[in-house]
This record gives structure tokens, C-alpha cells and sequence, in this order.
């Protein structure tokens, strides 16, 4: 790449131009007007025109050879990339998480709740990886709304997540024709919270009369909080027991017999799906968990956290469940195919960092181990050979 030599634009260039900087052999030059300056290349023959918004001849040849690099690699995009925001990215991606009816689209708006205020109103090519990485740090010193606990780094990395996908959108469709590179934090909070029956029932008495199964069910199936709550009368086969989850977040559908507990659930909810309207008339509720009016169960922290303080486990997240489930299943031998297709754990890593030891389990597994050595040691060895002599 030289920064001498004529190009066949100069030949055609406006005489308004004053020509008074480095060049691009065979691709284009830089020019001054008024304070600023400008570059001038041609792609395919057609002529472009870009004021680098600088001063400084620098800055310009930077931008130049930004797009002489962009040409080379099939991305350009040209002058229209520098319009487009980064509203019109996150707009963009809330339409991609529609049309592919993302199960985690109620999530998307909260994490854009952080990411707008903070990129939105800039252009998406002025998004810097030194500006990603403020954002991180001032996140990371924020404390969560509800809870106000500062926020950890995997609350970031969704966010994060999020903002990558917005760009990957954009460059695919072509209308911008690079991305910032977006690491993440290294995230050290993998929780180890579970809770025993008998503690579960203790949080169960206290939570209202129509979170009590919800959270059962959340107990004896390890289903996310999400599956639960949009779970609806059209996939459960009441004769059969079954319910089927068509579209669950692994994007995989999901078959869950309704066996024992489960069943008993079935016939409590059987008997509480009918509803009263708002004329007084009755109906059928939709969903299979609701909160009374038959409407889907919203938000329930309070509730929850009232439930868990007075039980005496402050802190127990309703996600602790799924690993509690996890758990449960483990101890009673059920085969960790099996415990993932009723969980809907993907991968078998991530299903074993939801397969929590406790220290009763390891106390447990030594107590065994010592005993069959003490067992072993109680044996006496006899040489093959002197058991024949005795034998004889």
C-alpha cells in the first residue's frame, strides 16, 4: 500500500479541490475544504466523497485506508454506514428476536434498558472497544434494582451478549462493515445455592396459595422460571399425563410425564382453572400456573424473598431450584440423559455445574469409602499357593 503516485480520479476531480495531502496509488487521495479534511476514492467506477469530520491529515488517511481495507475484504459500506445508529441496531435486533420468536425476548428489553442510555444515540461506527470497556466498569460499580446488590459480571456478559449480537445483525445485513471486538468478563458467581425438601416446604407454607405449586413444579422438574410461567392448558394432555413444551429456550421440544407429585399438581390446577371475568361471567384459564384472574404469573420476588427470609434462607434465588432438582435427581440415580431431557439442559457442562456436592454428600462419600476399607482390612490375605498346601 503506497501513499504516492496518481490515481484516475485525479483526472476528473473538481478544480474546487485543492489536493493537499498523501495518496492511495489506485484508490484515492485526500483533499481539504475549509478547515476539514475530506477523501476521495472509486470503487466499480463510481466516485465517493467522505469528510473525515477531522482536522488532522491523519485522521483522513485512517479513514481511507479504512475503506480501502473494507473494499478488499467485499464489506464496503461506504459514507450511508457512518448514519446509522445504534438505535437502529438494538431496533433491529428486538425485530430479530420477534421474528424468531426468541423465549428470551422479556430478558432482551432489560438488558437494552442499561445498553440504550449508554450507546444509543451514537453513531454504531463510533462504538470503540475502549468504550465498551468503560461501560463494563460502570456497570460493575452499579448496584441491581431490586435487590440492590452490586452487579455481577455475568449480569454484564448478557448485556454484552446482546450488544454482539446487535452488531453481528448489522454487519451481516450490510450496514455497517465492522464490528468492535466484544470481550467478556471472566465470571466467578456460578452460585452453589440449593435447598433440601424439607426446607422447600418450609417456603412453600409461606409463598400465597397460587405460587405453591408453581414453585413445586419448579422444584420437582428443574424447569426455568420462564417455561414455567408460560406453560399453557393446549400442552398438556390432561388423559395422558403428558406435557409437551413445543419451543423451550435449548430450542429442543420437551416431553415431562406427569408422575406422582406431578400428577397431583395436575388435578389441583385441573380444579382451580376456572375463573371469574370482569362482567362476572366465568371462564377457563389459559395458562396452567396463574395468579388468580387467569392471567400468566408475573413477577414474584417479594413474595419469594419474604417466604425464603422466614424459612431462614435469605437469599435463595427460585433458580436455585433447577439446580436443587439437578441435585435431587443425581442422589437418586437417574441417569444424567435421562435428568436432562425433564431439565432441558443442553450440554452435559453445563448440566454438571448445575450438579451441585454438598458437604453431607462428601461426608457421606468418605463415611462409605472408610467403611469398605475397614471391610477389606477385617479380610486376611492368604497366598494362593500356601491355600493349596491347606487344603490338601
Amino acid at each position: 500500500m503506497e501513499e504516492n503516485g496518481m490515481t484516475g480520479i485525479e483526472a476528473r476531480e473538481n478544480q474546487t479541490e485543492q489536493r493537499q495531502g498523501p495518496r492511495l496509488r489506485g484508490f484515492g487521495y485526500l483533499f481539504k475544504r475549509g478547515r476539514l479534511w475530506w477523501i476521495r476514492y472509486s470503487v466499480r467506477g463510481k466516485d465517493f466523497r467522505e469528510s473525515s469530520g477531522s482536522e488532522k491529515d491523519t485522521d483522513a488517511m485512517r479513514l481511507l485506508k479504512r475503506r480501502w481495507t473494507e473494499v478488499g475484504r467485499g464489506r464496503l459500506i461506504g459514507p450511508s454506514e457512518d448514519r446509522v445508529r445504534m438505535d437502529d441496531l438494538f431496533q433491529a435486533l428486538e425485530t430479530d428476536y420477534a421474528l424468531n420468536e426468541r423465549r428470551s425476548a422479556p430478558g432482551l428489553k432489560w438488558k437494552l434498558r442499561h445498553l440504550r442510555p449508554a450507546f444509543g444515540n451514537l453513531p454504531a461506527t463510533a462504538i470503540t472497544e475502549d468504550l465498551i470497556e468503560r461501560y463494563k466498569q460502570t456497570r460493575l460499580s452499579e448496584r441491581t434494582e431490586v435487590r440492590k446488590t452490586p452487579v455481577r459480571p455475568a449480569t454484564v456478559n448478557r448485556e454484552l451478549a446482546a450488544l454482539r449480537r446487535a452488531f453481528s445483525l448489522a454487519v451481516r445485513n450490510k450496514r455497517i462493515s465492522a464490528a468492535p471486538t466484544i470481550t467478556l468478563l471472566k465470571e466467578n458467581n456460578v452460585r452453589q445455592g440449593f435447598v433440601e425438601p424439607k426446607e422447600f416446604e418450609a417456603i412453600v407454607s409461606d409463598l400465597p396459595d397460587y405460587l405453591k405449586d408453581f414453585a413445586r413444579f419448579g422444584y420437582l422438574t428443574g424447569w426455568r422460571v420462564s417455561e414455567i410461567r408460560s406453560l399453557t392448558w393446549a400442552n398438556v394432555n390432561r388423559e395422558a399425563k403428558i406435557v409437551l413444551l413445543p419451543n423451550s429456550k435449548n430450542d429442543e421440544p420437551r416431553l415431562l410425564p406427569l408422575a406422582g407429585e406431578l400428577g397431583e399438581i395436575l388435578e389441583r390446577r385441573s380444579q382451580d382453572r376456572t375463573i371469574k371475568n370482569k362482567d362476572g361471567s366465568t371462564g377457563l384459564s389459559e395458562f396452567f400456573f396463574h395468579s388468580g384472574a387467569g392471567e400468566p404469573v408475573k413477577d414474584f420476588r417479594k413474595p419469594w424473598d419474604a417466604a425464603c427470609e422466614k424459612a431462614g434462607m435469605p437469599g435463595l434465588l427460585f433458580h436455585d431450584l433447577r439446580r436443587s432438582a439437578v441435585r435431587n435427581m443425581d442422589r437418586s440415580g437417574v441417569g444424567q440423559a435421562v435428568a436432562m431431557k425433564i431439565t432441558g439442559h443442553k450440554t452435559l457442562s453445563v448440566y454438571r455445574r448445575y450438579r451441585i456436592v454438598s458437604e453431607s454428600d462428601l461426608r457421606e462419600a468418605l463415611e462409605r469409602t472408610q467403611a469398605a476399607m475397614r471391610q477389606r482390612q477385617g479380610h486376611r490375605v492368604v497366598p494362593i499357593a500356601k491355600a493349596k498346601k491347606a487344603s490338601r
